[in-house]
């Protein structure tokens, strides 16, 4: 009874069909899309460690926060006292007051040489201003700094949410 036996009955074999796999898979790829939105937000090769990767993220979030908030935001850059700092349309004259005084300084090593517009003469001005709009959108600007005798220009776009870094001064005949 013992071998005739074994030989006729159905051997068990345990493991995943072929439809289970399917489905782990699928819920995991799932599971991956919703989570996409996540990993774009993080910036693997910005400048993480230094002053302009600070304000690159500054920026990103400024126009964010605008339209989560339903706010304009202001950024002012001062170059005679190398601060920055926020406003909103929100606030009274002395919430500005005081929000300049807070203001960011610069580090050492970051100089910010100008600010360009398009269509608008800035040349000599010590203070400029990059509005964020609720509606989404903010000004088109040229932010142009020296950090470590390196040339980097900042380019703010009204309709891209990221700004984008370039490794040299760039002017607005550059980008129209």
């Amino acid at each position: 009874m013992g071998y005739g036996e074994s030989a006729n009955t159905a051997r068990k074999i345990s493991g995943f069909t072929l439809i289970e796999l399917i489905v782990v898979i699928s819920i995991m790829a799932l599971l991956l899309s919703f989570s996409f939105p996540v990993f774009r937000d993080i910036q693997l090769f910005s400048n993480a460690s230094t002053q302009v990767g600070d304000i690159v993220r500054l920026i990103d979030d400024l126009k964010k926060r605008a339209v989560e908030q339903n706010t304009d935001f202001v950024l002012h850059v001062d170059t005679g006292s190398g601060t920055l700092w926020i406003t909103h349309d929100a606030m009274d004259d002395e919430a500005k007051q005081a929000a300049r005084q807070k203001g960011v300084p610069f580090s050492p090593d970051l100089t910010l040489s100008d600010i360009e517009f398009p269509g608008v003469e800035t040349r000599g001005t010590l203070e400029y201003r990059i509005r964020f709009s609720r509606k989404g959108y903010s000004d088109f600007a040229l932010i142009h700094m020296v950090e470590n005798e390196n040339n980097i220009t900042l380019k703010v776009e009204p309709f891209l949410s990221r700004v984008q870094v370039l490794d040299t001064h760039v002017s607005l005949d550059d980008c129209i």
